[in-house]
């Protein structure tokens, strides 16, 4: 992919997570300089979409991120620096130091969103923030919406139940678009990080729709991990 093309897909996802509305050519040109006219970045924005990364509910209407488009944003995500060092600061100096009950209330408080805790040695699972979840989906269809409380409710189950997804020398956090290990719902997504504190193994989810904040979520896990891994060299 070009780079003024990859430039022009993360910038339409990224404003789409911001406002939620469907992105116009029109729009990208005013709020970016990518070095063309209006009529290039609509030329730039089919070609995406013929390639499976946006979506149109009417041939004039402006375009939405597939799963494709958000998959891309997040890789990007997840092999970039963290640029928000100080994201979640109060959360990562007392990550290690609290229950994984007290961190997963604080973490959905943070993330405005649900918030999971699984510990992989006592089995035991934490939830807060369905509320949130709930408040944020864009659909309104009875139907998903019975979908997303069911996999909220299927949580514990589908945890305690034997898998192997979540073991091996996986780079964490992780992230699922749509259907997930622990979700059905294709209008969910899932960040998870599994950590090791104080004697605990503990896998941490942050669950919301698919036009979730992402970098929010990633950025906090991300910083968690490094806090881990710094803490083991000062005990090394």
């Amino acid at each position: 992919m070009k780079d003024r093309t990859r430039e022009i897909l993360e910038f339409a996802v990224k404003d789409f997570i911001r406002v939620g509305k469907p992105i116009t050519s029109e729009y990208l040109y005013e709020l970016h300089n990518f070095g063309i006219k209006p009529a290039m970045i609509r030329w730039e924005l089919n070609d995406l979409s013929e390639n499976g990364f946006f979506f149109q509910t009417h041939p004039s209407g402006g375009r939405f991120p597939t799963n494709k488009a958000y998959q891309f944003f997040v890789n990007e995500l997840l092999s970039s620096e963290n640029d928000e060092q100080s994201a979640g600061s109060d959360l990562t100096d007392s990550f290690f130091e609290n229950n994984t009950k007290v961190m997963v209330h604080r973490i959905s408080e943070y993330l405005e969103g649900l918030s999971v805790g699984y510990d992989l040695y006592s089995h035991e699972v934490y939830g807060s923030g369905l509320n949130d979840l709930l408040s944020h989906l864009e659909t309104n269809a009875k139907e998903e919406l019975v979908n997303v409380v069911k996999d909220f409710e299927m949580l514990e189950e589908r945890l305690q139940k034997k898998s192997d997804w979540w073991k091996g020398e996986e780079l964490w956090p992780r992230v699922f678009i749509g259907e997930s290990p622990v979700t059905k719902s294709e209008h969910l997504s899932v960040v998870v990080g599994r950590y090791f504190c104080e004697g605990r193994d503990v896998l941490l989810f942050s669950i919301g729709p698919t036009r979730m904040d992402y970098k929010k979520s990633v950025n906090l896990f991300k910083t968690f991990t490094k806090s881990r891994t710094e803490k083991q060299k000062k005990q090394k």
